[in-house]
């Protein structure tokens, strides 16, 4: 049977100043078939609505873009799993206005890190965060989906584990509506090897057969400042960390992942920089995999 080719979806996370439609705009600069925007200011709660002017010029500007997945990553002050209720509540009315700004822009799917316990415990967090997702969709009617970020385990954040990721999906009511963002330094701080073939595959069986791989709807890209297991949440740019360029060789090849944007987040957010890193990752690829991108 004749294989479908695929496209290449890889890009990076794109800075909105001057409007969330530059982000788009950013993106097709440098060839990204895929990009990762806030919608809001990331380090404040509050943030002006999206007109019907900027909601119309941004999907307008997508529809004519080669950039053709776009995702959103939530406000890095959310925490569903505070020990403190005024930043519960701050935190659910902001995932409620985060899925409707996104539904605004048409973007399907919102990252969002799951939280630290600070003073709790892991399996309160849990239980909490699973309990506000079902308070947040009582809310929301829309079509984004919420995607929970594999974490590195600093301090007291959730879901450094797989396991503790499925949980999470497994306690909502609403399952179809969660889905999984996988980042490579973080699952590498956490102690997941990806180095070789034999602890890369070990890494993604395991994940498969906890979280199921039909769930993970983007990955983030990123080499890690930190040693396996460090539990230090540090990128790097691709090939200069811990993880080393056979690592993305691996993922990038992985035909189980061509259907998955692909993100990146190194710390050097500048467009040439960004470029380089896209440059390096596309120059991993086999033959095989060139054929099925159809790239030449």
């Amino acid at each position: 049977m004749q294989q479908t080719n695929k496209q290449l979806l890889l890009g990076a996370h794109m800075s909105t100043a001057g409007g969330l439609e530059k982000a788009i705009e950013r993106g097709e600069s440098i060839e990204c078939t895929a990009v990762q925007l806030f919608t809001k200011n990331n380090r404040q709660w509050m943030a002006k609505k999206i007109s019907d002017e900027e909601a119309i010029l941004f999907k307008a500007t997508a529809k004519k873009s080669s950039v053709t997945h776009i995702i959103a990553h939530a406000s890095y002050l959310i925490n569903l799993c505070s020990p403190d209720i005024e930043t519960q509540k701050k935190s659910v009315q902001a995932v409620i206005d985060e899925l409707c700004r996104c539904d605004q822009l048409g973007i399907q799917y919102l990252v969002i890190h799951p939280g630290a316990y600070v003073t709790e415990s892991e399996p309160w967090a849990l239980k909490k965060i699973a309990h506000h997702i079902d308070h947040i969709y009582e809310a929301y009617s829309g079509n984004t989906q919420l995607l929970l970020e594999t974490m590195a385990g600093q301090g007291t954040t959730v879901c450094r584990y797989f396991e503790q990721l499925a949980e999470v999906r497994e306690l909502t009511s609403d399952k179809k509506r969660i889905g999984f963002c996988l980042d490579t330094c973080h699952i590498f701080s956490a102690g997941y090897d990806l180095r070789t073939t034999q602890t890369y595959d070990h890494t993604m069986h395991h994940f498969d057969k906890i979280c199921g791989i039909q769930h993970l709807k983007a990955i983030h890209v990123n080499d890690s400042k930190k040693e396996l297991g460090s539990c230090v949440d540090r990128h790097e740019e691709i090939g200069k960390g811990k993880l080393g360029l056979e690592a993305f060789a691996l993922l990038i090849n992985d035909e189980r992942f061509f259907d998955i944007p692909k993100i990146l987040e190194t710390p050097n957010d500048e467009l040439e920089n960004y470029a380089h890193n896209m440059a390096l990752l596309k120059n991993l690829f086999t033959e095989k995999t060139k054929k099925r991108l159809s790239i030449t």
